[in-house]
């Protein structure tokens, strides 16, 4: 590399320490953190040349593909500053896979430097939030039975699967072991493994135990494939079942929660006081993102005009839901809902084509990642807000970014 090359990953690191921070405690350093990427790529100049090459990288298009899907659906829509300001959410699809793609290429030492940084940031505000829990469990035990959780730096949802997130850095690090790495690291990187899957549990999130299970199975299934000993699946799947069946019985957070989804369930069948339970709101949402796209199943109601018509539907058939701002609870019946069944298949296959980016199925980086955000998109309408987007597009081009990483020449 030349100098100016060099510079160029010294600051790509310093995007990611600012973005990673960021993604906890600052929407502003999210931006920046993202500005730093692209001053990045763009630092070594032959920006024709890059722009070239990326036009002519259909994975790193299909990324910015997703951008476009939803600004075609501004054609139609009529609410036109809602309409921006979902576009504006969605602006890193359009500029940062070009800043990951035209960065140069980095050693996998700097790369596993960075998933440890990010695991450390993690870590410690999982240890935080741990702690609020012991200084008085009591109370937070039975916040539980109302549907609410134990502090977290930001949205416990997006928060639990940055935590799922950095157990799969663990478990790439483990499979795949810088040089140095010795006995001590992997063990301490099988106790943070354990440590924030204790927490994923003690925070009983379904996003985020739904996130983490993918994650730990894709974990068994490359373990398996590396060693061929498919016997050693039979016993860690019956001692995973015993083990959520104890946890759903003895720990008190997930007990506490699944009676209140239980409870959430039977007060929305009988569409009674239901405006103040998460649940239904995710229920009602769902439906009526299901009977717009029926109505609209071409070309959708467009992205401006899609809360405004869920809250239409919302107001006829769930009158207790109105005006609060609700979106389709699921990523793909939104996509569908604002741009059309057509535009939803295409959606599906922008996300899936990152897969093969270098045969990444066969990386459990970006395998179990993709997986985990498959698993997320069913459940919420992840990349509908700045840490959603941030979330998904910062850790699916860093993943691609590593596959694409030169072999250590570091000392």
């Amino acid at each position: 590399m030349n100098t100016r090359q060099n510079q160029s990953v010294y600051i790509f690191q310093f995007a990611f320490l600012v973005l990673s921070i960021g993604l906890l405690y600052s929407r502003f350093m999210i931006s920046l953190g993202m500005i730093f990427f692209l001053v990045g790529a763009l630092w070594d100049g032959n920006l024709k040349v890059k722009f070239g090459r990326f036009l002519n990288n259909k994975y790193y298009l299909a990324v910015t593909g997703i951008f476009l899907i939803f600004l075609i659906s501004g054609l139609w829509s009529e609410n036109t500053d809602y309409f921006l300001n979902r576009m504006r959410i969605k602006l890193p699809f359009l500029f940062l896979p070009f800043a990951f793609f035209a960065s140069p290429k980095i050693d996998k030492l700097v790369m596993k430097r960075l998933m440890f940084l990010f695991i450390g940031i993690m870590l410690s505000s999982a240890i935080w939030s741990t702690l609020m829990f012991l200084t008085d469990i009591e109370h937070f035990i039975e916040i539980y039975k109302k549907g609410q959780i134990i502090p977290t730096p930001i949205h416990h949802v997006r928060y639990s699967i940055l935590i799922s997130i950095s157990v799969l850095f663990c478990i790439y690090l483990i499979l795949n072991p810088l040089k140095a790495l010795i006995p001590k690291e992997k063990t301490l990187l099988l106790l943070v493994i354990l440590f924030l899957t204790g927490y994923s549990h003690l925070l009983a999130v379904r996003s985020g135990l739904l996130t983490l299970y993918i994650v730990l199975a894709c974990w068994l299934f490359f373990y398996i494939k590396m060693k061929g000993r498919p016997e050693i699946a039979v016993g860690l799947i019956i001692g995973a079942v015993i083990a959520l069946l104890l946890a759903s019985s003895y720990v008190p957070t997930i007990r506490n929660k699944i009676a209140y989804t239980r409870y959430s369930i039977e007060l929305f069948k009988k569409n009674e006081n239901i405006r103040e339970l998460s649940d239904s709101r995710r229920l009602g949402s769902i439906i009526a993102g299901i009977e717009l796209t029926k109505e609209n199943p071409i070309t959708g109601v467009g992205i401006g005009d899609l809360m405004d018509e869920t809250n239409e539907f919302l107001k006829e058939h769930y009158p207790d839901l109105t005006d609060l701002e609700l979106l389709p609870h699921n990523q793909y019946i939104l996509t569908s809902t604002a741009t059309g069944i057509p535009a939803m298949f295409l959606f599906i296959l922008f996300t899936v084509l990152p897969l093969f980016y270098k045969k990444g199925y066969g990386d459990i980086l970006i395998f179990a990642g993709q997986m985990l955000f498959f698993a997320s998109f069913m459940v919420e309408h992840t990349i509908e807000s700045q840490i959603g987007v941030a979330v998904y597009i910062f850790i699916l081009l860093f993943s691609m970014k590593n596959r694409e990483s030169t072999e250590s020449s570091l000392p």
